[in-house]
């Protein structure tokens, strides 16, 4: 029996490494997994960020809303004021009359007044320009 050695393979320069083109895909796929990851993240912050603002404007209205408990409510006006110790933090506390406004199916837009209530309305305005928190809330009016 007889044992052959297989011809000798040398390596030329071109047979080694990453051709460009492998090189730019593999940049591709890392570029688009790396912005997938990143907007994510960015989202998960801004979610945080507005549940922060939302946590601190429900503190801000629970405290509006117990010094109207104990003040007079017809002393009240609709001009906004800021808050204390809430730099760039306002709000505004509007009280009027409720007006109902119903649609029965096929039917037009009835508004019906109820006198016996009024409408309290209490904007909660955070800083940087973002979107007001609404809270509104029917009295009775004899209370006012």
């Amino acid at each position: 029996m007889t044992i052959t050695k297989p011809p000798n393979h040398q390596i030329t320069k071109f047979s080694s490494g990453f051709t460009l083109i492998e090189v730019l895909v593999a940049t591709a796929i890392m570029g688009i997994s790396l912005g997938v990851l990143l907007s994510g993240f960015a989202q998960g912050h801004r979610q945080a960020f507005r549940g922060d603002m939302a946590r601190e404007a429900a503190y801000i209205a629970e405290s509006v809303l117990y010094g109207l408990a104990t003040n007079e409510l017809e002393s009240l006006s609709s001009s906004k004021e800021d808050v204390e110790d809430h730099l760039g933090w306002s709000y505004k506390v509007e009280i009027r009359d409720l007006v109902l406004k119903i649609t029965a199916q096929d039917q037009d837009l009835e508004e019906m007044e109820i006198p016996e209530l009024k409408e309290l309305v209490l904007t909660v305005q955070p800083p940087y320009d973002a979107h007001p928190f609404v809270l509104t809330s029917w009295i009775p009016a004899e209370q006012i």
